[in-house]
Formats: structure tokens, C-alpha cells, sequence
């Protein structure tokens, strides 16, 4: 052999990728696109490159077939994945870098190299046909290329499958049922439960639902629920890129106030009132956010948060924690945490507490439900 070619190294590290599907339960998704080089400049294309590996995490990028190209994304469900490749495509047309078409899919342990490349190069010419930056994307056994999109992909499931898990949260404590599927027809999905589900969901704008065979959560919209039937009426299902319901650690709201001062690197204070706590993470809320600009610099994010948190028999431990400002969202700090052994035990000694009030809550709903 006197030279590498292009197709056997791009085949070898595809393989080796789908290798690692296989023997890890790890996500990963291959991207392949196309540039609009009639609009591009030299430089705008190095500058667009330098972008794309940031944005990946530094995945490999292989010159693919017909001047398009490859990446990867690790560890993202699919809608996650298409949130990202849609702020790259924003990002790259600050740069006067346009992607012109493209295909993104979820890499499956049933695919071989020959399948998951048949799949790739029909979203390419499906999106190469579309034009005006279109990336369509799916997985092995759902395209949301196709015509009809999330309403056909959904008429197909509800056919071969009447089992799905639904998730709420009450005051953060996560609440999952496995239930039944009755009907679904026009968009409209009815499924059976518990009594006291039903019951639950009543008061309930929205929950969400999830299936090993569909790609990413899916949050739907309470039409309505009939508790002395048991039965739920569900619509406007639409597939979410960020699922609460993927949260590794439960988080509760608590049912008192708790005020919380935030310590500034600049010497000055904050106070607010904490909304959700975890053992890795919090929410402040704040009346006013005007004051937040004074604290948080440009590069700025790291302060020291101090709270008293309610324990058993009317008795407190006071917090001291180093946080990191991640993002604020109406009214609120979200932030995480870094509490050592001694205060990571006491919250989660206050979870467990919070919890035990919640299902007594919960179990006198489904009580007064009853009597009535």
C-alpha cells in the first residue's frame, strides 16, 4: 500500500465509533454538512473551523464526500444536538460562514457501518434539496426529515407501543407512573392511570413522557383529566431538548422561607430567598436583578453563598458554600454548589425531610379526592 485514502480512514473512525456505542451507554450523535463556499472567504472558513471545534468539544473533523464534512457530539440526547447545531449555525453567520445543508443522527447499537452511512447520505440529499441551511436529523427508527415530522413520528409509535412512563414534579420531587396508552388520533393522546394520578394531573398544566424507543423526552399539555375514571386527555406533544426529567439529583422547593446572602467577590452582599435546592446546585430568588450587574464581572461568577437551613425538631445549620453563577433565568440565580461531606449530608438530610412532607401532602389530596 503506497498511500492512505480518505474513505478508509473516514470508515475506520466511524467504526470505531460505533464500536463505542456499543459497549458504552453513552449518546453520541454524527453531524455531516456542507458549506456554502460561494459565499465564503479563506479566512471566514479558518475562522469557522477554529468555531466548530470549540462548540464540539474538539471532535474529530473529517473531510467527508463531495467537499462536505463530519463531527461528532458525545454524551447529548438528539434535540439537545439540534439545539446545538442550530447556535452553531447562528454563530458561524456572524463570521460570514454559512452551512448550506447538512444531517445529524443518533448513532444506534443496531447500526453497522453501512446503515448508519445509508441514513447519513439520505438526510444529506434530503437537506441538499431543501437548501436554505436545512439539517435534517433522526435516528435509526424515527426521521424528522420526513413529511409530517413529530405528528407522524408519533401516530407510528402510539401504533406498536401502548405502555409509556409519565413524569411530574410536585414543589421539585419527581413523581413517575407507568401507564397506559387508549388512543391517540389527531394529536390527541389519552392514556389510563391511578386514581390518585388523575387526581394529581387535574391541577396540572403540562407533564412529560418517555419511552426507550423515542429519542428524547416528551412534554405534553393537561387537556383534561377525569379521576373517577382515571383517565387523562394529553395534546400538543412536542419533543424537548432540555428534560427535567434527566436531572441526576432530585430537587426540592422549600415550604418556608429561607433567605440566602450572596457574598460578592467585590465585598458587596445580595440577599434573596432560596426557591429549589439540591445537593450540587440552588436557585435565589431576587427582588431586584438590578443589583446583580454589581456583583457578577464579565469573568466574574464565583461567590460564596450563606443560608440557614431547617433541620428536624426547630433546629438549623448555618451554610457557608462556594457557588458558580451558571445562568440567571426570570428572577432567579441558578447556581452550583460545592458544600464539603458535613453540609452535602445536611442537605440532603432537608431533601429527605422535604420529601417525607410532600407524600404526606400528597396522600391527604388523594384522601380528601375520595371523600369527595
Amino acid at each position: 500500500m503506497d498511500r492512505i485514502d480518505r474513505e478508509m480512514v473516514q470508515k475506520g473512525v466511524v467504526k470505531a465509533y460505533i464500536r463505542f456505542v456499543e459497549r458504552n451507554n453513552i449518546s453520541l450523535a454524527i453531524f455531516c454538512f456542507a458549506f456554502d463556499l460561494s459565499r465564503i472567504t479563506e479566512k471566514a472558513l479558518e475562522d469557522g473551523i477554529v468555531l466548530l471545534q470549540e462548540q464540539t468539544d474538539f471532535a474529530p473533523l473529517q473531510l467527508w464526500k463531495e467537499g462536505t464534512l463530519s463531527t461528532f457530539m458525545k454524551d447529548m440526547h438528539l434535540h439537545r444536538c439540534v439545539r446545538v447545531v442550530k447556535n452553531i449555525q447562528e454563530s458561524l453567520r456572524k463570521l460570514n460562514v454559512e452551512i448550506a445543508y447538512g444531517a445529524l443522527t443518533i448513532i444506534d447499537r443496531e447500526d453497522d457501518y453501512e446503515s448508519l452511512m445509508k441514513r447519513v447520505e439520505r438526510y444529506l440529499e434530503e437537506a441538499k434539496r431543501s437548501g436554505d441551511g436545512k439539517i435534517c436529523y433522526g435516528t435509526r427508527k424515527y426521521d424528522f426529515c420526513s413529511e409530517g415530522g413529530e405528528e407522524k413520528i408519533f401516530s407510528n409509535f402510539f401504533t406498536d407501543n401502548r405502555k409509556i412512563t409519565i413524569y411530574n414534579f410536585y414543589n421539585g420531587m419527581p413523581l413517575s407512573e407507568e401507564v397506559e396508552v387508549l388512543s391517540y388520533r389527531d394529536g390527541i393522546l389519552r392514556i389510563k392511570t391511578s386514581l390518585a394520578k388523575a387526581a394529581f394531573l387535574k391541577n396540572e398544566p403540562f407533564t412529560f413522557f418517555r419511552h426507550a424507543l423515542l429519542p428524547d423526552t416528551v412534554k405534553a399539555d393537561v387537556l383534561n383529566a377525569v379521576p373517577n375514571r382515571a383517565e387523562v386527555v394529553l395534546t400538543n406533544l412536542r419533543f424537548i431538548d432540555k428534560s427535567p426529567v434527566d436531572r441526576e439529583n432530585i430537587r426540592v422547593m422549600p415550604d418556608e422561607t429561607i433567605e440566602a446572602s450572596i457574598e460578592c467577590a467585590n465585598g458587596e452582599r445580595i440577599v434573596g430567598e432560596i426557591h429549589a435546592l439540591a445537593v450540587n446546585s440552588i436557585a435565589i430568588r431576587l427582588k431586584e436583578m438590578e443589583s446583580v450587574g454589581h456583583c457578577f464581572g464579565k469573568d466574574e461568577n464565583h461567590v460564596v453563598l450563606m443560608f440557614d437551613l431547617p433541620e428536624r425538631e426547630k433546629r438549623t445549620t448555618h451554610f457557608r458554600v462556594s457557588a458558580i453563577l451558571r445562568y440567571k433565568k426570570d428572577g432567579q440565580l441558578i447556581f452550583s454548589i460545592y458544600p464539603n461531606h458535613f453540609f452535602k449530608q445536611k442537605i440532603e438530610s432537608y431533601i429527605a425531610l422535604q420529601q417525607t412532607r410532600l407524600i404526606t401532602i400528597m396522600q391527604k389530596m388523594v384522601l380528601n379526592f375520595y371523600q369527595s
